[in-house]
């Protein structure tokens, strides 16, 4: 789908174990600038998840992030908001839209530029449930130059203490290792407030109707700790030669997070 000169100079700009997620990493990036440079979808979705960490909040981006995720800032019918995204991203074709009741979800799919030929997809999950913000909205700068693509847009986000107050629930609510890692990540910026991360992960707790204590956390993560594909999570996601231990990852995840609870 890319030239393969474009794939390999943004190899210098993210450095990920394969060709393939290079090449999907250009892609998303595109994809994110199409999207917040379009005045309907810029007002009515806020990025969210883990590529939204990366991409505008931990620089360099630590590690392969795949989706792209957002949430519908206002309750209103989702349709002319899908009929937008497949038209700014009619670059990779017809997407597969999956509805559910609380999510809706558009996956594109299209073939790897460089031998062997491989399959890739790019998810888009809109969150059409969560039409509220603990600390307000944010608006942040991003560009993407290549010779491919070039281009800049702002997005709508959320500030970073209640972005990783998601990543704390979602460290709870799944089994995948790559959100401890996140939250280690997190933690080395010194821009973070903990004491609002944990005000911020009640509330959406508590509008979920739950009230997770700390020691259910607590026992929830001890069952993680041992599971081998939570901690093998990450083993294709990071910038290679990087070393990173969940088990230190979690004693920093515990100390000033969870222990916070």
């Amino acid at each position: 789908m890319i030239p393969e000169l474009a794939i390999t100079e943004w190899r210098n700009t993210v450095s990920w174990s394969s060709f393939e997620q290079v090449e999907q990493d250009l892609i998303i990036c595109r994809a994110i600038v199409a999207i917040y440079n379009d005045e309907l979808l810029a007002s009515r979705l806020a990025f969210r998840g883990g590529t939204a960490l990366h991409k505008l909040y931990l620089k360099p981006q630590p590690r392969y992030s795949e989706d792209i995720d957002v949430v519908q800032v206002i309750s209103e019918p989702i349709k002319p908001t899908i009929d937008r995204l497949r038209d700014v991203l009619s670059f990779l074709g017809e997407p597969i839209i999956k509805q559910k009741k609380n999510n809706n979800t558009l996956i594109f799919r299209v073939n790897s530029t460089v031998p062997p030929v491989i399959p890739m997809r790019l998810k888009i999950e809109i969150n059409c449930r969560e039409h509220f913000n603990v600390l307000g909205f944010e608006t942040v700068d991003f560009s993407i130059k290549n010779q491919w693509f070039s281009g800049e847009c702002k997005i709508l986000t959320y500030k970073l203490d209640e972005l990783i107050a998601t990543k704390v629930r979602a460290l709870y609510e799944r089994r995948k290792g790559r959100d401890l890692y996140d939250l280690y990540k997190a933690l080395q910026n010194n821009g973070l407030n903990t004491e609002n991360v944990i005000a911020c992960f009640k509330k959406y707790m508590s509008k979920e109707g739950k009230n997770p204590i700390r020691e259910l956390y607590l026992s929830n993560m001890d069952d993680k700790m041992t599971n081998e594909e939570f901690l093998g999570d990450t083993q294709q996601l990071l910038v290679p030669n990087e070393f990173y231990n969940p088990h230190i990852a979690y004693e920093m995840v515990k100390e000033k997070l969870i222990n916070k609870i």
